[in-house]
């Protein structure tokens, strides 16, 4: 799981607190945007979302999969030699034939080369990615390819109800406040601290609240098996099981989310664990040789 980053202090609170008024310039300065989703580039949502970010004075590049690639992760075609399918569809649209990390990767080298992109966007997702949730994610797989690139990112999920999502429109307007947020108070052309993407959730009904939180121990969505011999005898239908029960982690993203409030964790892209559990670990295996 992502390394849970306390950074609640000073920084991200000055940074995210978007309440509170920004004594900055008013007119954050234009960057230059790689937005991406796992749902495919034609998405209406991530259309919606250029075109705010347009609106806003931004310059943004899609660059997204050929067609829906949700719940894929971080995973990407690393098979030298191989071929991968792109092709620019409209001026400021790319489609690439593989995953969420294949498109930002191709988008970077490619589409950007030589010139990196200020910022990489991936969402707004249908549906929030919380908890352990977001190991699993296209969505939040594409921020961390950027962050491997050395690029900051901003992965953006809103909630659902039952198959509706009733504040997406909501959640892009937030997605423009938080970049021109990032922008006005970008630190020595720092628009995030080094290996520092932000995994955005919009819940469905919101408190007015922005809170940094923790990701979730929880995982909640999980899945049965069950036998599909209709399709062949050895097969077995995946089913969904949503959680009932909720997050240990009182400050966690999903607890909060579901409190209403608009979250965002901070993270790095690192499965390595804290440092309490590194020194139980190098205490039990001290003494080990080869």
């Amino acid at each position: 799981m992502f390394r849970r980053i306390l950074l609640i202090p000073v920084l991200l609170v000055s940074m995210l607190t978007l309440a509170n008024p920004v004594q900055a310039q008013a007119t954050p300065p234009s960057l230059r945007i790689l937005l991406t989703n796992d749902d495919g580039y034609a998405s209406s949502y991530t259309q919606a979302l250029r075109t705010a970010l347009i609106a806003a004075g931004h310059q943004v590049t899609i660059v997204a999969p050929a067609a829906d690639a949700s719940a894929v992760g971080t995973s990407i075609n690393i098979k030298f030699g191989t071929t991968l399918t792109a092709s620019q569809v409209s001026p400021g649209v790319w489609s690439v034939a593989g995953s969420p990390a294949d498109a930002v990767a191709f988008g970077v080298n490619t589409v950007f080369a030589g010139n990196p992109p200020d910022l990489v966007v991936s969402g707004p997702n249908p549906g929030e990615n919380v908890a352990s949730l977001a190991n699993h994610s296209g969505t939040v797989g594409a921020a961390v390819t950027a962050l491997a690139a050395g690029l900051p990112s901003i992965a953006l999920s809103v909630a659902r109800d039952g198959s509706a999502f009733p504040t997406m429109t909501q959640a892009t307007a937030f997605a423009v406040k938080l970049v021109n947020r990032l922008a006005v108070t970008a630190q020595n052309g720092r628009l995030l601290p080094p290996h520092t993407g932000l995994n955005v959730n919009y819940p469905t009904v919101t408190t007015g609240q922005v809170k940094t939180a923790s990701l979730g121990l929880s995982l909640p969505i999980t899945t049965a098996y069950t036998p599909a011999t209709d399709v062949c005898p050895t097969c077995y239908r995946i089913l969904p099981v949503f959680a009932t029960t909720p997050d240990p982690d009182n400050n966690s993203d999903r607890t909060l989310l579901t409190a209403g409030n608009v979250t965002i964790t901070a993270i790095d892209g690192s499965w390595e664990a804290g440092p309490v559990a590194t020194t139980l670990v190098r205490a039990r295996v001290h003494g080990l040789t080869p």
